[in-house]
């Protein structure tokens, strides 16, 4: 007979520091929401991680280290084979981590100051398959990245059937990691292939790809049904 535990449900991870703050944080994390939150101290990022959990709240303390490496650990998360969602607080004004608003999966971000209540409602609305990020950062992200749509003619003839291929699967929100083993590939061999399909279609970012994908995906799939007859 199988003895195993059920796997957890839902679990909460905290990126930062050991110290007395965090400490007090994960105690009213638990006591408000009735998960339980594991604290990961800064010393031991890395993208080894393995949790048995249907769903997963990662929060980054954004005071804990530089932006550089709060956005080299947001993109091992962004990675990881779980579902996963990102919130990063103690955000200061400002300050870079309000960038990573741009990040498929960074669905939080809390400013210094914000009470812990406040921050445990945020937590139970990213469970939800909610987002919690202030309003005008929201506003001055749209005002970014809207434009008017471009006329795709000539875009999809340039990429080949391999960019063609993983901005299909791109598209349906597929990270690096499941692309590459769909594909059968290195990650190396896709993070190459995004980086050559983002130059060529004028985009930046993957919210950007995944609505220039959709946006297309009809003449996307005309011309590689043309090429399997060709």
């Amino acid at each position: 007979m199988d003895q195993r535990s059920p796997a957890i449900e839902r679990r909460i991870l905290l990126f930062g520091q050991t110290n007395l703050e965090n400490s007090i944080l994960i105690g009213n994390v638990h006591q408000n929401t009735g998960i339980e939150c594991q604290l990961i101290d800064v010393r031991h990022w890395r993208a080894e991680w393995e949790f048995e959990a249907d769903r997963m709240i990662a929060l980054i303390d954004s005071g804990s280290a530089a932006p550089e490496r709060i956005r080299e650990l947001v993109d091992c998360l962004h990675d990881l084979q779980a579902d996963v969602a990102i919130a990063v607080f103690n955000v200061a004004k400002k300050h870079p981590s309000e960038q990573l608003i741009s990040w498929p999966k960074v669905n939080g971000i809390i400013y210094t100051g914000t009470p812990h209540s406040q921050l445990c409602r945020g937590i139970e609305s990213l469970f939800l398959g909610e987002m919690w990020l202030p309003r005008h950062l929201m506003a001055a992200f749209l005002e970014r990245t809207r434009e008017r749509p471009k006329n795709a003619t000539g875009f999809a003839g340039i990429l080949t059937r391999r960019e063609k291929q993983i901005l299909r699967l791109t598209a349906t929100g597929a990270t690096n990691a499941e692309v590459a083993e769909e594909l059968n590939v290195s990650m190396h061999t896709v993070k190459t292939h995004v980086y050559n399909l983002f130059r060529k279609i004028g985009v930046t970012n993957r919210i950007q790809a995944v609505n220039w994908a959709k946006e297309n995906m009809h003449e996307l799939h005309d011309k590689e049904e043309a090429e399997a007859t060709g």
